[in-house]
Order: structure tokens, then sequence, then C-alpha cells
């Protein structure tokens, strides 16, 4: 019996997924596989490590998180058991005791975890771990299996189109068939991040406080911030929260509730925060999931079907199927945010085709998703109320729920249309111009005010705004600038009434970068890209992150044309996909399975074809008793030329005031942009 080998690097969750519809096409198929797993840690858990504090969460209740496809959303079911999370920790023994959650099964004290409960992240770990062991129990026995504690560092194709991946070790592996799915990763240093090392290292001598901390994780670095430094934490997102629980709950401090209210107690040991963005707005509050594990909006005007009428008569029109979101798009979904909240507050909705967006509703929703368009403060002390006003009104509406609440109900319409919003980008749906602006302008609106952290962290931030362990000292617009003199940075801020300049000795970046090949700083990226086996991907002149895929998921390489045994998946393609990094949801169809699914199924369908035609080449497979050679290719592939400057990302820790340049780092512009002179990726 032949055997083909198989080897996935990055064994995260996308690896998992993966590696479990192998396991089912094996099985189904009864092919002899080796498959061999490139992780440096534990497969499966990715980001999500199960060493992480407890005060560190999910942003997802965990009822609707699971490993597994749901049933019939794939033809070939999983072969072991397919908990949720929840059902998972459940059966596991834990239970919830405050804040905590322990191992002390079904009749120790405490509570019951809830359908409604947002785990730690360090339990995601355990359990994406616990499915690698299962799924690893139900591979056939005609399946080997062997994990590399390594990274990979370069891959080249033999001269029979096999593929060798070399391990850091220098280790090789020789493949017919590779699945990339590496995930998140960190960009090289743009060059105002680099001031800011340099200002850093340069002026310690003279302020042993000073730091510079360009990427956060793993958290444990914060370690270093001394407890009277000065902290300024640049991003309000869900990073930001991160940085936050582990600087005070992570330094002894604790929350402590006293009816409704919710004060921090302080241990002596949290270093002064700053918060401070492009346009300062935190984001909203998760409300109350009243829908169910399965439960969304069913769109009316905002439908995959209305994306599918609109191309066929914009290749009619113009003889080109791309849209223009704001022209386009952007009235659908209005549309559909203002139906949801007028048949919220009515108690039900009108006739959807008889349904107008009036101008009072249009105007709602409009403030919805910018809320500072128009708006200018005279001073700090103005914008400081108007921030702890505005977490204010949204906490009371994320209590109402998401059903109950016309603002939570309106906003969570961004989620649950995610299947339009792939229709209408995917694979250069939109005009180069438009799709620069979605996600320059748009996508970072509908991150803030729909993909926003468990209420709790932002009642955790009221208190410690209230206790005085985290300040706003800067506003829209606000910059980072350098004090020679004293050493430390600067926030610098122009309001109405003046210009505001606030120190500070710590530079925390909160963000996480966007994948590009040509800035990432994996040697093995850099290597995949320089022999041509890769290459950015591009809507037109303009490049939005990733690298490029067929639509079924096979690599293009430098030349333009698909590697036949090479398949990329998650956050690798968010570009020419949009929205890869979610995990699958129980019940429901999810992007993630599906796309493991139609990848596993074109190789499977690839050894079918091969073999039919009686080829034993590497596309399809060879046998793995016949001793083959290992070819190192020390000459590399010319990439394509690119221009850089259309692929340059605009990581900017140095924020200037326009607001182009504004929507560019993943915040929200008071104002639509000008047209760049040259494309730029969205952090």
């Amino acid at each position: 019996m032949k055997r083909y080998n198989i080897t996935i690097v990055g064994m995260g969750p996308r690896g998992l997924s993966v590696l479990e519809r192998l396991a089912a096409h094996a099985l189904e198929h009864q092919l002899a596989l080796d498959i061999s797993l490139v992780e440096p840690g534990e497969c499966g858990q990715g980001v999500h490590s199960a060493r992480q504090p407890q005060h560190l969460l999910i942003n997802t209740v965990a009822s609707q998180v699971t490993l597994f496809p749901a049933p019939g959303a794939v033809a070939l079911p999983p072969h072991c058991a397919t908990p949720s999370l929840t059902e998972w920790a459940r059966q596991s023994g834990y239970r919830r005791v405050g804040d905590q959650y322990y191992r002390i099964g079904a009749t120790g004290a405490g509570a019951e975890i809830g359908e409604a409960d947002y785990l730690p992240r360090r339990l995601l770990g355990e359990y994406l771990t616990w499915g690698y062991e299962q799924i690893l129990a139900s591979l056939p026995p005609n399946v080997t299996l062997r994990h590399h504690r390594l990274r990979a560092n370069d891959m080249w194709q033999q001269p029979d189109g096999r593929c060798a991946v070399e391990l850091d070790s220098g280790f090789i592996l020789i493949s017919d068939y590779v699945f990339l799915t590496t995930g998140h990763s960190n960009n090289a240093m743009t060059e105002p991040e680099a001031a800011c090392a340099r200002f850093a290292q340069e002026h310690a001598r003279h302020n042993s406080k000073l730091a510079y901390i360009r990427h956060v994780y793993p958290l444990d670095k914060l370690v270093q911030i001394d407890a009277d430094a000065r902290v300024a934490v640049q991003g309000l997102g869900l990073t930001a929260h991160d940085v936050i629980a582990e600087l005070t709950v992570g330094r002894g401090g604790q929350f402590i509730r006293e009816g409704q209210t919710l004060r921090y107690q302080k241990s002596g040991r949290e270093p002064q925060l700053m918060l401070f963005s492009r346009n300062c707005l935190p984001f909203a509050a998760r409300g109350v999931n009243q829908k169910g594990l399965a439960g969304r909006h069913r769109p009316h005007y905002f439908t995959p079907d209305a994306v599918a009428a609109l191309r066929e008569r914009a290749l009619r029109e113009r003889g080109c199927a791309q849209l223009d979101f704001d022209l386009e798009l952007l009235p659908l979904l209005r549309r559909e945010m203002g139906y949801v909240y007028r048949a919220t507050l009515d108690g039900a909705g009108p006739e959807p085709a008889a349904y107008q967006l009036s101008e009072e509703e249009g105007a709602i929703i409009d403030v919805l998703l910018f809320p500072l368009r128009g708006r200018e403060f005279a001073s700090l002390a103005e914008f400081r109320d108007y921030f702890d006003d505005w977490l204010r009104r949204d906490l009371a509406e994320a209590v109402r729920g998401n059903v109950g609440s016309a603002v939570k109900a309106a906003t969570d319409v961004l989620r649950d249309v995610r299947a339009t919003w792939q229709a209408a980008l995917e694979h250069a749906g939109l005009t180069p111009a438009s799709h620069r602006k979605f996600l320059n302008v748009y996508n970072p609106v509908i991150n803030r005010i729909s993909f926003g952290p468990p209420r709790q962290r932002n009642e955790q931030l009221l208190a410690l705004r209230e206790a005085g362990m985290v300040d706003i000292v800067s506003g829209p617009g606000g910059s980072v600038g350098f004090d020679d003199t004293a050493a430390c940075f600067e926030l610098r801020t122009r309001f109405a009434g003046g210009h505001e300049r606030r120190p500070f000795d710590v530079l925390a970046v909160a963000r996480l970068d966007v994948f590009s090949p040509q800035t990432d700083e994996s040697v093995f990226m850099q290597n995949l890209l320089r022999r041509g086996l890769v290459r950015p991907y591009y809507n037109g002149v303009f490049h939005p992150g990733g690298i490029d895929i067929e639509p079924g998921g096979r690599v293009l390489g430098a030349a333009g044309r698909p590697l036949g045994n090479v398949w990329a998946l998650g956050y690798l393609v968010e570009g020419a996909h949009y929205y890869t990094h979610a995990l699958p949801r129980p019940q429901l169809a999810s992007r993630q399975v599906l796309d493991a699914d139609r990848c596993v199924g074109a190789m499977f369908a690839t050894i079918a074809a091969n073999g039919a035609a009686g080829t034993s080449s590497a596309a399809g497979g060879g046998s793995a008793t016949t001793a083959r050679p290992v070819v190192r290719r020390e000459a590399h592939a010319k990439a394509a030329s690119f221009d850089p400057l259309a692929t340059s990302i605009a990581t900017l820790p140095i924020v200037p005031a326009d607001a182009d340049a504004a929507v560019a780092a993943g915040q929200e512009s008071s104002a639509p942009p000008a047209e760049p002179a040259a494309p730029r990726v969205p952090v």
C-alpha cells in the first residue's frame, strides 16, 4: 500500500481543524498516511496557552465556542466526542468560584458554568489540547503521526514535485502534501517604531523606567515594568484589556463587588496606566447573549443574494463585477441595522419589504458607527467626561442584552451577517480603492462596536478609572513624541482650548500586527517568499495583507501558478479571505471547519486523480518505502517584483493627526479619509 506524507506547519486551532478533517477522510478513504506536525508548543493551543493566568479571558461566551464541525455541516463527521467548550468544562469538573474556575467536580463547591460565562483562555487552551488528544486517538491504524516540537525555517520543491520542509534543527521532512496554518506573527519594525526603540535605548541611562514594548505578548514580559512607572497603553481593544488585567489583577489588585457597584482594591504594585489610541474610544461591551447557541438575525437586505445581484448589475453596466462598498453596500447595511433597531423598539418588526430607513433612524445608525464624527472637544477634561459617560451608557445597553437593547441588537447585526461580509469582500469583491477604505475605515468600526470585550471588562475599566489607576491623558488625534531633556515619552493632543502634553515612561503597543509576507519577521515566510513559493495577495494595486491563494485554498506562487500540493488556511490568507480568526460555533457551519474540509477534500481528490492516472509523483503521493534523495536548493527562485510603497504597513506608534493615517492603525476616524498616495494595510 502506498503511503502519503503530509505535513501541517503550525498546530494552533486552524491546524487542529485540518488534522480533524484528515482523520475523518483517512478513515473514509482507507489510505495510509504519515502525518508530521510542526509546532514548537502544545498542539492545538496556538496563542491560547494553558499556562496563562485566569484573569485573561476569551471574548466570546464559551457555549458559542467549539473545535468540531456542527452536525450536518460536513459530509464526513468526526469520529470522536465533540463537546463545546462549555460542555467540556462541565464534563471535566470545572466550576466557578467567584471570578475563578477550578476543577473540583460536579458535586463540589461553587456554581456550575453557565451558558453566558466568558472562560479564561487557559481553559480554552486545555480544551484545544484535549481535542487534539481525542483526534489522535481516533486516527485509523493506517495513519501514523509525529509531533516535531520545532519551527519550520524553509521549504522548497523537489524535482519530483514533493516538498522538503526544513526545521530549525536542520531536520528535513519530505512531504507529498503540505498545509500552512502558521497563524499570527510579528512584522519587522517600521522606521517610526525603530525611532521609539532607539529613543528608549539611548535614554535608558537617564531614566531606569524607560521602555518601549512593541509586542506585548507573551504578557509575562510586562514583569519588567516598575511599580512607579507611568505606562501608556496604545490601543483600547481586546489586547489593551489583557495588558490592563496583567498590570492590575496580575499585580495583586482585586475587584470587589458591593451590590451593583464594582470597586478596585489596590495592591500597591501597580504602575500608573494611561490609555490612548487614534480616537481614544473604548470597544463596546458585548451585550448579554439572549440568542442562544445558534441564534442570529436573518438579514433581509444585506444578504449574499443581494451582493450577487449587485455584481450582476455591475458587470452589465461597468463590465466589472467589483463593487463599491460606500455606494452599493453601505445603504443595504444601514437599512438592515435600522430595521433591527426599529423592530427591537417596537417589539415586532415592520413588513421587511415595506421598511425604508428613516432620516431619524439613519442618524442613529451613523452615530453608532461614528460617534466622534462632527465632534470637537474644548479640553481634556471635557473628553474625559465624554469617555466615562460613553462607557456607562454602553454598559447599560449591554445589560439589556443583544435582543432586548435596540442599540446592541442593531450592532450585533454586524456579527450576524458574517457570510455577507465574506461574499462582498473575498477574492477582490470590492474595487481596490473601496477595499482599502473598507479595511481602513469600516472594519475597525465593526470590530469596535460588535466584537468587543465581555461587559465585565468595561465595568472593571470604570472601576479602575474611579480608583485613579487608569487615566485618559489624550484625546482623538493624539500623538507620541520624545522629551530628550526629561528622558521620557510624551503624549501630545490638540484640543479646541489648547494643547495637552503628558509625560510617560513605558510605551506598550496593545495591538496585533496584520500579516504580510514582505514584512513578516518569520525566517520561514521570508524563505518562502524569496523562493517564489508564495506571493503577497493583491487586489489590483492594493495589498490588504496575506498570501495569494486560489479560491479553493491552494497557494499561488510568484508566477501566479498554484502549487498543486500546498494549501494555506487562517490568518495567512486574511486578505484574499475575510475574518478568518473566529473559532467554530456549535450548531453552525463555521468557516474554519469548512475551509479545512475543502482543502483536505481537495488533497484526497488529487490523490484519487493521480492514482487513476498511474502517477506516483509528489502530487500523487509516493511510496514511503521507496527511498528518494533530498535535494537541497541553495539558489532561491526570484520572487515577483512588487512596489515597496504599495505594500508598506502603517504600524505607526507616532500618531499623525490626519484622518487617513488615523484609520490606517485600526481605529475609527471621525471623517472619511482622503485617498492615500500608496495603498496601506490596516493595523
